[in-house]
């Protein structure tokens, strides 16, 4: 499983390149995201390794929950069924998930047009998906998933601030669970988090 060490890691990296190194950076609408890791560097590396620890580690149970989130909406990633929100919560924030959802979308659009990651298991045949694989033309980086279960989470926890640590950690979980699939690089999820950030600010929530 992703480490905390490994987390913060991949979090600095972003951090740093998109602040310091302007050269790399690349704009849309007020967000920026540097450029995926580069083929065989360090970090790429350490994606392919983090991927197969998720595989040799994951059980039916939990590719079974991760399947659930395929097709990500409020009610998936944070309704009843998870335990974070009943279904009032739900509805009294029914509207403002679908500004989030769409934002994103667009955002995450962009990046992955942009850049044209490949998936992990299309790099790597070892790597076997227990989720529903993303289209042939869905690109990695970003993770879709990861942002928009992020900015979800970041917005949700505004709103009920007495479940935040419950909403933060699902919002967390639905990126993680996109590396227990199989489907996407820690990285990837690494940018979507940070673009989720970006996502609510810009949405000034």
């Amino acid at each position: 499983m992703m480490s905390v060490k490994t987390l913060a890691t991949l979090l600095f990296v972003f951090t740093v390149t998109a602040t310091n190194a302007s050269a790399r950076e690349y704009r849309f609408f007020g967000y920026h995201l540097p450029a995926p890791p580069a083929k065989g560097s360090d970090v790429d590396r350490q994606d392919f390794t983090e991927l197969h620890q998720y595989q040799d580690e994951r059980t039916p149970a939990e590719c079974a929950i991760a399947q659930t989130e395929s097709h990500l909406t409020l009610e998936d990633a944070f309704g009843p069924s998870t335990g974070v929100l009943t279904a009032a919560e739900v509805k009294k924030v029914k509207f403002l998930s679908f500004r989030i959802i769409a934002k994103a979308a667009i955002a995450v659009l962009y990046y992955k047009t942009k850049f044209k990651r490949p998936r992990p298991y299309n790099e790597d045949s070892t790597l076997v998906p227990c989720v529903q694989k993303p289209g042939p033309h869905d690109m990695a980086y970003p993770s879709g998933h990861a942002t928009t279960g992020y900015a979800l989470a970041l917005a949700l926890a505004k709103k009920f601030p007495a479940k935040s640590d419950l909403i933060m950690k699902q919002g967390l979980q639905i990126g993680n669970n996109r590396l227990l699939g199989g489907v996407h690089h820690p990285s990837d999820v690494a940018a979507g988090r940070a673009l989720a950030v970006q996502v609510v600010n810009h949405m000034a929530i």
